[in-house]
């Protein structure tokens, strides 16, 4: 579910924490306390605090990116392909390892309070010798596909080429434990993205595991996303 836009509606609220340049208003502490779906700012937080806990990286670089909610709606949602790449370019996504992206299903650009669903859309090109892929992350599975498969299309053409040619990005569906109600889609959406982060940060990866499947089927379930509001 998208938030009401900033203005003088968000001056107003009391800003009660701030990560970089998210701030968190005194409405969004209730939305935490549920049951209720998280909105932008809430998801565009926790996942800054999760690449700040990354700290820097071993090797140097920044392959790992998380990206605020803001940034694949607006890239799902430009006009034509000239303008996706000009907003994409300073993410140098063809450049990174993986990438984490917020799906929201919103289909109405002029409606910020619109969508009803969040799931997580990771570019993974780990492997550079199989070439990119994209991983879906569906708490109710194939609900969010249309809007998973949207962003997808856009990104592709700034994505390094798959190894065989002719051969387009595949898009998979990742293992996601399923949700339990109408609200926790979002937190399951921050449950993921911290399993895939906490492996990322020990390097597990390279320890025997092809990729994060197992660390989320480990990590992220019922309980463990309950326990994330009162935590938050």
């Amino acid at each position: 579910m998208r938030p009401r836009s900033g203005g003088d509606e968000e001056k107003e609220e009391e800003r009660v924490l701030s990560h970089g340049d998210v701030v968190l208003l005194r409405c969004d502490l209730t939305i935490l306390r549920g049951p209720h779906f998280l909105n932008d700012r809430i998801i565009a937080f926790y996942l800054a605090h999760l690449s700040s806990s990354l700290g820097p990286q071993t090797d140097g670089d920044d392959h790992l990116l998380l990206l605020p909610p803001s940034t694949p709606y607006l890239l799902s949602n430009l006009p034509d392909p000239a303008s996706v790449a000009a907003v994409a370019e300073p993410l140098r996504l063809a450049s990174r390892r993986l990438v984490l992206l917020p799906v929201n299903d919103n289909p109405d650009v002029s409606h910020a309070d619109g969508g009803s669903h969040w799931t997580l859309l990771v570019v993974d090109n780990t492997h550079p010798a199989t070439g990119p892929r994209f991983v879906h992350h569906d708490s109710l599975p194939a609900a969010n596909l249309p809007a998973a498969r949207r962003l997808a299309a856009v990104l592709r053409p700034l994505l390094p080429a798959p190894a065989t040619r002719n051969r387009r990005i595949p898009l998979v569906e990742g293992p996601t434990p399923r949700q339990t109600n109408g609200y926790d889609c979002g937190v399951f959406v921050l449950a993921v993205a911290r399993a895939i982060c906490h492996l990322w940060a020990t390097r597990r990866h390279q320890e025997g595991e092809k990729d994060w499947f197992q660390a989320v089927k480990r990590e992220v379930n019922a309980d463990s996303v309950k326990a994330m509001r009162p935590h938050r």
